[in-house]
């Protein structure tokens, strides 16, 4: 079967920001136990160097005092101070750069685990949906053929058939009629529902991908001061420690934060392109050409179908309006506080343009049919040549779906909807 999932780019994008975020967590988990183990090495030999520098002491005190014991003397306090400094950087290093990082992989791992649980139950929802659409399309069609098999039996027996079996005919397919229209409802709610799931599941991914991104920023941010930290206590150590703190000073002098975040947002970047929505459109019994259903029925089906699409999309073009009045009002008054209802109320104009795009592709390919039975000329589509039908073996049925450029639907909305 299909996978509704394989070609959306944000899952792509999403993925790949991922293994970008993973690469950047194993990169500092191995730096901080590098870090660990130096400052094991510094603090061990802190307590060796005091404990030499205490024995020297004594070997001093118990010796006469004149000019060479006086300047070896100066070689002890040196090892005391050395050893000092060897005991601050070793806890240093554990306070300032050791223990933050943990916190912060610690609450990025969390973060990341939640992010990845929010994905992965919009994606399930989308499959979910994807399954009950297919399974809810075999059922109708399964009816509608049993249903028009009836209606034949109907129409070819009545002058055959008792009153009595007539009756009990008449009462079968009065049932029949409202088990279809019941199961053709089903479906046509199943589709709208699909439409919800997929674009909450792109929400998500979106919203998912800029969280991973922060945390990201963050994970360089810290590496970044812990290397400045690091190199400002090696730089007390002195003259015997100045040519590795130039080295990595100017490579300090080189970093730019901000160019390296921009770089990985460059690098993860959604490429206007590729990033498509795609829906499953709904296909009914009576669009099949080769079907043996009445012209008439067929007909009659066909424009009560196209009336509830048209229904549905007069309230979908009034919620537009509704939206557009609302964000023009935000864009004329400079000093309304709430960005987050402008953006809930742009987030609703895109749900709703995608909604609008998907019921008159509908509504298009159930005219087109139309037309043809009743010899019109065929009406026009502007993603008529997105709209593409393919089939599945076993079993041999016939499902449509359509792509939309997502960029297209939000800055070409009126081209969209003319």
């Amino acid at each position: 079967m299909r996978d509704p999932l394989a070609d959306c780019s944000y899952n792509k994008v999403y993925k790949n920001l991922k293994e970008f975020s993973q690469n950047g967590e194993n990169f500092c988990k191995q730096v901080t136990s590098i870090l660990q183990q130096r400052a094991n090495l510094e603090i061990s030999y802190a307590k060796g160097l005091q404990k030499l520098a205490v024995k020297f002491s004594k070997v001093l005190q118990s010796t006469q005092k004149n000019c060479l014991v006086s300047a070896w003397a100066w070689v002890s306090e040196g090892m005391k101070s050395a050893a000092d400094l060897h005991q601050k950087l070793g806890k240093a290093i554990e306070l300032e750069a050791i223990k933050p990082t943990h916190q912060v992989l610690s609450v990025h791992e969390k973060k990341r685990k939640s992010l990845d649980n929010e994905v992965e139950n919009a994606a399930n929802l989308v499959i979910g949906n994807w399954n009950q659409q297919i399974k809810a399309k075999k059922k109708l069609m399964v009816s509608t053929k049993k249903h028009e098999a009836l209606s034949h039996l109907v129409e070819s027996s009545k002058q055959t058939v008792t009153k009595k079996e007539k009756q009990k005919l008449l009462s079968k397919l009065k049932k029949s009629t409202e088990k279809l229209a019941k199961e053709d409802e089903s479906y046509y709610q199943k589709n709208l529902a699909g439409c919800a799931a997929r674009l909450k599941w792109e929400n998500t991914l979106e919203n998912c991908y800029q969280s991973i991104l922060e945390l990201e920023k963050e994970r360089i941010k810290l590496l970044y001061n812990n290397l400045n930290q690091y190199t400002q206590h090696i730089s007390v150590f002195g003259q015997t420690l100045t040519t590795c703190h130039t080295q990595i000073h100017c490579a300090i002098s080189k970093i730019d934060v901000e160019k390296d975040i921009q770089a990985l947002m460059e690098e993860t970047a959604v490429s206007s392109t590729e990033n498509k929505s795609e829906f499953l459109l709904t296909d009914y019994f009576e669009e099949d050409r080769n079907n043996a259903m009445n012209k008439e029925r067929q007909e009659s089906s066909l424009k009560s179908k196209l009336l509830r699409l048209q229904k549905d999309i007069e309230k979908a073009l009034r919620d537009r309006e509704g939206l557009e009045r609302m964000l023009k009002s935000y864009s004329k008054d400079s000093t309304f506080p709430d960005a987050e209802s402008q953006k809930i109320t742009a987030a609703l104009m895109d749900e709703t343009n995608l909604k609008l795009d998907l019921l008159q592709a509908n509504s298009y390919k159930l005219a087109s049919v139309l037309a043809e039975l009743e010899q019109r000329p065929q009406p026009s589509h502007p993603c008529s040549n997105s709209i593409f039908r393919w089939k599945e073996k076993p079993p041999v049925w016939s499902r449509l779906a359509v792509v939309f450029a997502r960029l297209y639907i939000l800055f070409k909305p009126d081209k969209m909807m003319n």
